[in-house]
């Protein structure tokens, strides 16, 4: 039966679990929630502000704690988490910094004596977040969510209960309490009392494709908001001008981390046939250098998968690919019996194998030969994913070509696709829609009102 449970999968040792909130618990922390919404819209931005910063001083105070909480909770890499919290508490300090700018009424220039357009917040928010990331994915949506004013309903991973209560004596000590910010440990099956209460007005999820849509769809059926950053089969493009030393460094850099189990980092990566075999050699060589072991050690590489189940499914998805055609030319096991610590595999696949088809989570690099440019940017666009990009290349004109044609919601060149606090973070097609971050992350659940007066 599913539940929340926390276990370090380094040690596979148990450390919580948790029940499940009742319907009536659940309809409890919602309607609680009105009294977090009243309070948090009538707050001025100077106590959105001071509350953010003090929201950023805990995490910096905290820091070696919250991310031994992270490496424990998912076997992430202790320098990795510590990067992490980092990552969050910047996030709250760059919002406390840019409050006035992004929520101060825009004037328009109409034939009304004025005219301008007005941010106000629209209620409760229902945020679901993945396990990968349990501080940073909690944040990047969440904090425009409480600059514009709305009310908090967190649902972290069934993985992460820790990091979930955590949270939320992070935030409530913060000063974001009388339920303006709530943790809640709800079924899947309860999204829909979520979604049919008067007073959630929206939702937000981060995680794979097909529970997102449910969410969406779920969403739409009572007409609520949502915003879905979900699965990725990024392209890693490697051109015929590449420098290919930094295309195996940067390589490494997006599918090593966190062992793989991010959404935008690379999966496919589709090489100029001129550097097709050096590029092999030399992503071999560099992966055998990695150190693989003990999260909590500051030189691990490469830590072990978050769960059980994360492993079974990646080995099945390569023997599904090696049944197609794919070619194992490093790894493609557990580092030993039992264990949820996973070689890092370098395998070689056309783009009809079921690994160009499928996301992949875990330390997989799938490797496809392409004759020419133009042949890598169609590989590239065939696949029914479009979160992030990789283009490698020195050449202005290969560059313009690729970022103005590549079917993505964010293309890096020369450097692995992450976010960032002032750039907007999402993606298209079957990766999702909505953007987080900067402005566009406050404008998805704001009342964006019109003002005419004569």
């Amino acid at each position: 039966m599913r539940q929340f449970i926390s276990k370090n999968p380094a040690t596979k040792q148990v450390l919580g679990e948790f029940k499940f909130l009742s319907d009536q618990e659940l309809n409890h922390i919602i309607q609680q929630s009105k009294e977090g919404f009243q309070i948090n819209k009538n707050s001025s931005f100077q106590i959105k502000s001071e509350k953010l910063l003090k929201l950023a001083d805990l995490l910096g105070q905290n820091q070696e704690k919250y991310s031994k909480l992270i490496s424990y909770e998912i076997g992430k890499p202790i320098q990795q988490s510590m990067a992490e919290v980092k990552k969050s508490q910047n996030y709250c300090k760059y919002y406390a910094e840019n409050i006035n700018k992004y929520l101060q009424p825009q004037r328009v220039k109409t034939e009304a004596k004025n005219s301008y357009v007005q941010y106000s917040p629209i209620g409760t928010i229902y945020s679901i977040s993945p396990f990968n990331f349990p501080f940073w994915l909690c944040f990047k949506p969440i904090i425009p969510m409480l600059v514009i004013g709305n009310a908090v309903i967190h649902r972290p991973s069934d993985s992460t209960g820790l990091c979930g209560l955590a949270l939320q004596e992070l935030f409530t000590s913060a000063g974001f309490d009388g339920n303006v910010f709530q943790n809640a440990f709800t079924t899947p099956q309860q999204l829909e009392q979520v979604m049919a209460h008067p007073q959630i007005q929206g939702v937000s999820f981060t995680g794979s494709t097909a529970a997102g849509s449910i969410i969406g769809a779920t969403a739409g059926k009572y007409l609520k908001r949502s915003v879905l950053e979900l699965g990725g089969s990024d392209p890693f493009c490697v051109l015929q001008n590449a420098n290919v030393d930094l295309a195996v460094q940067l390589a490494l850099k997006s599918r090593v981390a966190n062992c793989g189990q991010v959404c935008f980092s690379a999966k496919r990566f589709i090489i100029h046939s001129q550097y097709y075999d050096i590029f092999k050699e030399k992503l071999v060589n560099a992966l055998e250098k990695l150190k693989i072991g003990d999260p909590l050690q500051e030189n691990t590489d490469l830590g072990p998968m978050a769960r059980e189940d994360l492993i079974i499914n990646i080995l099945n998805q390569i023997k599904k690919g090696v049944d197609g055609g794919a070619k194992i030319v490093y790894g493609g096991n557990r580092l030993k019996d039992n264990e949820n610590f996973m070689m890092p595999t370098v395998i070689e696949i056309d783009e009809q194998n079921i690994l160009a088809k499928e996301e992949t989570f875990g330390p997989l690099f799938s490797l496809i030969k392409a004759n020419s440019n133009d042949e890598i940017l169609r590989i590239a666009n065939n696949t029914s994913y479009g979160l992030g990009a990789v283009v490698i290349s020195n050449d202005k004109k290969e560059i313009e070509q690729f970022v103005n044609h590549l079917e993505a919601g964010m293309v890096f060149v020369n450097e692995i696709v992450k976010s960032d606090q002032r750039l907007p973070s999402g993606g298209i097609k079957g990766s999702g829609y909505g953007r987080e971050c900067g402005e566009w992350g406050i404008q998805n659940f704001a009342n964006i009102k019109t003002v005419w007066i004569e």
